[in-house]
């Protein structure tokens, strides 16, 4: 797809192997069909340039420069941005011609990084195997409630036939992949990481359809941009993590 002339010519994005919300970056450019440089971070021995660029969270990934201009970070606000500086291009992250629809689609991301994203790694990081069973038992929760407000916010539509139909697609907010698809999708390996240290299935498709189906065929999407990661080795690395960290304080 041709560049129009006000899009940015230079993109260069920061991030770390395993990294969920790096990997929501990675995946909204690509879905906008972006051509960027790729910069892996060694989160352990993060990089001067890292810390330069992004000194309010210590060098946090996702970091986004475009044009040798200022770095921004934090996911979400990336991903708005990527919506809006590349808007010509679909599929639209955020819902057009719709202002309810898309601060729904606000509401959900901020509640997924708000109340669901601290307490899945709590769980990694919880020592008790009835400890890591409860938190994950609460993640559930909290995504069930996220599947209530997709089903109340983004209702199916169906019909005799046309392009305004989604009842049968896997996505949240219509036919294609949208900003909460690339939220929820991004973390299929993370949720696959939750279920395997505590034995409870954090998304399953009798409960929670709609939250099932998005990340399903996201990550499906994802893996060929090539950003999915094995559940097992991102478990491994994360444990890896756990004891590095341990040894440290101790």
């Amino acid at each position: 797809m041709a560049a129009a002339a006000t899009e940015p010519r230079e993109v260069k994005l920061y991030g770390a192997w395993g990294s969920a919300h790096a990997a929501m970056a990675r995946n909204a450019l690509s879905l906008k069909g972006v051509a960027y440089e790729y910069v892996e971070e060694d989160l352990d021995d993060k990089s001067e340039a890292l810390l330069r660029l992004n000194p309010v969270h210590g060098g946090k990934v996702p970091v986004l420069v475009v044009d040798g201009g200022r770095a921004l970070a934090e996911s979400l606000v990336i991903l708005e941005y990527i919506d809006e500086a590349w808007h010509e291009r679909p599929p639209a992250l955020l819902p057009r011609g719709d202002p309810r629809a898309r601060a729904a689609a606000r509401f959900w991301a901020r509640f997924f990084y708000d109340e669901v994203s601290p307490l899945s790694r709590a769980v990694v990081l919880a020592d008790a195997a009835a400890e890591r069973a409860a938190l994950a038992r609460e993640v559930k929760a909290r995504m069930a409630v996220i599947e209530a407000g997709i089903s109340e916010d983004f209702p199916r539509r169906g019909g005799s036939g046309g392009e305004e139909e989604d009842g049968d697609s896997p996505f949240v907010h219509g036919r294609s992949p949208g900003l909460l698809d690339v939220v929820l999708g991004s973390c299929a390996a993370g949720t696959r990481v939750l279920a395997a240290v505590s034995g409870v299935e954090i998304v399953e498709p009798r409960e929670m359809p709609r939250v099932h189906a998005s990340v399903a065929a996201f990550d499906e999407l994802a893996a060929g941009f090539g950003t999915t990661v094995p559940h097992e080795l991102l478990l491994e690395r994360l444990l890896e993590r756990k004891e590095r960290s341990r040894a440290a304080a101790a």
